[in-house]
């Protein structure tokens, strides 16, 4: 299943959990893999290489990819997508981490859960509920273990972040519902709606990220192998999270290293 906003084609990530039930459960985290059809100096690699990023605006956005690379990739529900994986086997009870392996494979895509459609169903009591009622169609047991395990990984977080995270802000989202594919003209009326950070869906994906760009990171890290890490010396005041080519703790985050992956 990918988890993500309401407002986008580009879907980057899902998640996958198997043997709920038994001793250990096992979480795949799966990410879009456009770069299996980039070869240096191709038309499309001088596209992304000019970009650099996605640039992002209300009722438009300019991909780095061009939009039929994006469109073979991305993570669309009914179809078996190319993804890295993450697969992390967890102790069912404990939640320790037993081992995991990464992957270059296709993987089926059941559904896209979206934000906007599903917070006010997918809350905290409801994923603490043996048998809801509502949502009948929405996979409760994954989504409950998913949301401990996210509960879990964070806690851990904040004790090497020495205190914990404060979500009390309100993330803010900007529609345009009548822009044309080109881009709005300039005289759409704007839909602002208000999204809680640190909402179960939202932390969900959160924290598979973190686990995904830390762990890659570090193997990456071991290999030897030079990636784009974030970093942040200390959470002392003015001390910045800084870019770079070297694996190097995270306090803000509460991680060893932090790959952008």
């Amino acid at each position: 299943y990918s988890i993500d906003d309401s407002h986008t084609t580009e879907i980057d990530d899902a998640l996958s959990v198997r043997g709920l039930g038994s001793a250990e459960v096992t979480v795949g985290i799966h990410i879009a893999a456009p770069g299996l059809a980039l070869s240096v100096d191709s038309p499309a690699d001088g596209v992304a290489r000019q970009r650099l990023s996605t640039v992002y605006m209300p009722g438009h956005k300019i991909t780095m990819l061009p939009d039929a690379l994006v469109q073979a990739y991305t993570l669309q529900a009914g179809r078996a997508c190319p993804a890295v994986s993450l697969y992390v086997v967890f102790d069912a009870q404990t939640l320790d981490i037993l081992r995991h392996e990464t992957r270059l494979e296709q993987v089926p895509i059941v559904a896209n859960l979206r934000h906007d459609q599903l917070d006010s169903v997918v809350t905290a009591d409801w994923l603490t509920q043996e048998a809801p009622r509502t949502g009948a169609d929405l996979p409760h047991a994954e989504l409950a273990f998913l949301f401990r395990l996210a509960q879990h990984l964070k806690s851990q977080r904040e004790v090497v972040r020495g205190k914990p995270e404060n979500f009390t802000r309100a993330d803010y989202t900007f529609h345009i519902p009548s822009a044309p594919p080109e881009g709005p003209r300039g005289d759409e009326a704007v839909e602002i709606g208000i999204r809680q950070r640190g909402a179960p869906l939202d932390l969900i994906v959160a924290e598979a990220m973190i686990l995904a760009n830390s762990r890659w990171g570090q193997w990456l890290a071991d290999l030897g192998v030079p990636a784009i890490y974030r970093s942040q010396a200390s959470l002392a005041p003015g001390v910045k999270v800084r870019m770079g080519t070297k694996a190097l703790p995270h306090a803000g985050i509460g991680v060893p290293c932090y790959a952008w992956s």
